[in-house]
């Protein structure tokens, strides 16, 4: 027989940052644990690194955003802008050229 339900009381498993066990029906602790890497994490724990992660969630997003222009200030140097009603790539025809020109001069005046 196969049950759908942990029965109240029953230990679900012991908090790897903690070492305190986890049983079923134990409010927040149980009700918002989660298992990562095979190790237990209680919803104590979650709560108390939330302001943390949080932060760290926000600095992440926040690099993103930087390197995401950065990469677009490259690709306008080049010659290259986004569509700003499709998001993809185009090419600016004005630029390419003269950035041609400028490196076909640098290779002539080295062999010359």
């Amino acid at each position: 027989m196969v049950k759908d339900k942990v029965d109240n009381g029953t230990l679900l498993g012991k908090c790897a940052v903690d070492g305190q066990p986890i049983f079923n029906g134990q409010g927040f602790r149980s009700q918002y644990c989660t298992v990562l890497n095979g190790k237990w994490i209680s919803g104590d724990v979650l709560l108390k690194l939330y302001n943390r992660t949080f932060e760290a969630f926000l600095a992440h997003h926040n690099d993103n955003a930087k390197e995401k222009q950065i990469l677009l200030d490259k690709l306008e140097k080049y010659g290259w802008q986004t569509d700003p009603e499709t998001g993809k790539l185009r090419k600016i025809t004005g630029k390419t050229k003269a950035l041609n020109r400028a490196g076909t001069m640098e290779k002539s005046d080295i062999n010359g």
